[in-house]
């Protein structure tokens, strides 16, 4: 038996390498002048969220996983960071919609520049591959579901630290003194 992890690191390669990052300067700029950062997605999309919203705090950023008790009162000036793979699920719409009421700038990381949330985003990486809602005749990968988002939005978020701790004069070991001493 062989695993096939080599055909799942191409088809992430191949996806990033399609993808659209033309309004990265954007992306980063809103990043590091927001007060403070509130991430989100659902499923697994949030956990690829939630890592970044950690680094971001490692960063020495005010971040935050909207769902945690710990967040504080967001309004003008504060960020909101989406990632979507369709762009359309009903909760994650709502809550950008909430958001930009209360005057929070929405950004996000879709696969669906056509979607709801594409639309709502004053900002937008488009990772280029299926959705939840592409039809079996469109699947571009071998694997389940929106498990090629999943992937590649983690590592565009993990390449998107080394690009803010460039532009933050961060390093590992600055870093490293804003980590959890206590796990």
């Amino acid at each position: 038996m062989s695993l096939s992890y080599k055909v799942v690191l191409n088809e992430i390669v191949e996806t990033l390498e399609t993808s659209n990052f033309v309004d990265l300067e954007n992306f980063i700029n809103k990043i590091i002048n927001s007060q403070k950062i509130v991430l989100f997605g659902a499923g697994r999309v949030g956990l690829m969220m939630k890592t970044f919203a950690m680094r971001l705090n490692h960063l020495g950023l005010d971040s935050y996983f909207l769902g945690e008790i710990n967040l504080p009162a967001t309004g003008p000036g504060d960020l909101l960071i989406i990632g979507s793979g369709s762009g359309n699920t009903k909760t994650v719409v709502t809550i950008a919609e909430v958001a930009q009421s209360k005057g929070l700038d929405v950004i996000s990381v879709t696969s669906n520049i056509k979607s709801v949330i594409a639309s709502l985003s004053t900002t937008l990486i488009h990772i280029n591959c299926q959705t939840k809602e592409t039809n079996l005749n469109q699947r571009n990968s071998i694997q389940p579901m929106t498990t090629l988002f999943e992937q590649s939005l983690l590592i565009f978020l993990d390449a998107l630290v080394l690009e803010l701790m460039k532009k933050l004069n961060e390093d590992n070991e600055s870093m490293s003194r804003r980590h959890n001493v206590i796990e």
